[in-house]
């Protein structure tokens, strides 16, 4: 993501489909929230790494990871000695919602080089009634391991080495 981005982003901020789960449907983004949200990561004043993905050179997503903090691990469930990152993702164009595109997404960046041999498990939360989202990530290999954020995320994790929260393990749910 660069600071030309931003327009595209305030643009699926906005979009209804977008905001039912990252956001809040009465109060869409403006350009200022935006660059105000996202100049401190696109300038590396925070450690989370956005990104815009594109299709046929066409931006139509948005995905960021970030190393969870001991707090966040520790809220989770994970030991201090886990290196525990999470990683969040929206289309932002509906017109290429269910057809596959959010499962290559998060495959090849999964695969690719910003997530470094050292990480243990990959992390997500999506909202419990996100039923695509759910499905998308179950395909690339998330498990649910419990629920977060008072009932109403489910805590998704996905081995990369070293060992799972235990209760993905033990298929708790």
């Amino acid at each position: 993501m660069t600071h030309n981005d931003y327009e595209i982003i305030a643009q699926w901020l906005s979009e209804h489909e977008v905001l039912k789960f990252y956001g809040d449907v009465n109060f869409p983004f403006t350009l200022e929230q935006v660059q105000r949200k996202y100049e401190p990561r696109i300038n590396g004043d925070v450690s989370v790494h956005p990104f815009i993905v594109e299709l046929d050179k066409t931006p139509i997503g948005f995905l960021q990871c970030y190393k969870l903090t001991e707090e966040t691990k520790e809220t989770f469930g994970y030991p201090e000695n886990q290196n525990v990152y999470g990683i969040d993702q929206f289309i932002g164009d509906p017109q290429y919602f269910n057809k596959g595109i959010g499962t290559v997404m998060i495959t090849k960046f999964l695969n690719g080089p910003y997530l470094k041999s050292e990480v243990d498990v990959v992390t997500l939360d999506p909202d419990i009634s996100n039923k695509r989202a759910i499905r998308c990530y179950e395909k690339c290999g998330f498990v649910k391991v419990k629920k977060v954020n008072e009932g109403a995320s489910w805590l998704m994790a996905l081995k990369t080495r070293g060992v799972v929260h235990e209760a993905a393990k033990s298929g708790n749910e």
